[in-house]
């Protein structure tokens, strides 16, 4: 095989091997738009089961730095959704963003469980526990949230990241011990149906490409037969 034979086969195979990462990227695209992405355009989890003894769960301090502004073009991809509700029918769900200093102060010898680790496949969640002898006013009555919502059945909090350093807030909202909660969580993410079809578009272009590039590559080059001369013929027939 010649040189350029074989730097043929090379990048024929090298664009059969990228054009199949694409198609597996825009099918699993395809299956998060479909599974994932509800109708506002959040990618959600599923319902999480959230139940500890405590008066609040909270997520640790998230620093925020709004100088991304790749994220700002996009509008307003910088919203995160949290949707739950009480599964203790005697109790009302609140749902809030504090900054960290606040939520320190509020908190102060309250008991509360920090999420320090959550995954959803497999499902686990990992609490923090912080000890404390006090009983906390009712979130409701403060007034140094972010965003809150509270109430019976489902409420939904829809939240624009701002630059500094917040935590999210999961309590009863009268501030008892004891939370018994079912949360959604979402982020907002660009139309990725678009995307997944780029993709498989790109993809299988390039399939194309590189199995024609791999043809050329390996094909023989045919050699005339010459063709026989009548002594030959004639020898033949006599054997």
């Amino acid at each position: 095989m010649s040189a350029g034979r074989i730097i043929l086969l090379v990048f024929g195979i090298l664009i059969i091997v990228w054009s199949v990462g694409l198609l597996i990227a825009g099918g699993a695209l395809l299956w998060v738009n479909s599974a994932l992405m509800d109708s506002e355009g959040f990618l959600t989890t599923r319902t999480i089961d959230l139940e500890q003894d405590s008066h609040a769960i909270v997520t640790v301090p998230a620093d925020i730095d709004v100088g991304a502004e790749w994220l700002w073009d996009w509008g307003d991809l910088g919203t995160v959704k949290v949707e739950g509700s009480n599964d203790d029918s005697a109790k009302q769900i609140f749902i809030g963003v504090s900054g960290e200093s606040d939520l320190n102060t509020y908190l102060e010898d309250v008991e509360y469980d920090e999420v320090t680790g959550f995954s959803i496949y497999p499902y686990r969640v990992t609490y923090t526990n912080h000890q404390g002898d006090s009983e906390p006013a009712a979130p409701v009555s403060e007034t140094f949230w972010r965003a809150s919502v509270h109430g019976a059945g489902i409420q939904t909090l829809e939240w624009e990241l701002e630059a500094g350093s917040y935590s999210l807030v999961l309590m009863n909202d009268d501030g008892s011990a004891g939370i018994d909660l079912s949360v959604v969580f979402g982020v907002k993410v660009p139309p990725l149906f678009g995307v997944a079809v780029g993709f498989i578009v790109s993809g299988t272009v390039a399939l194309i490409v590189g199995i024609i590039m791999v043809f050329f590559a390996v094909r023989g080059r045919r050699t005339p037969q010459p063709t026989p001369t009548i002594s030959e013929v004639r020898a033949d027939q006599e054997t």
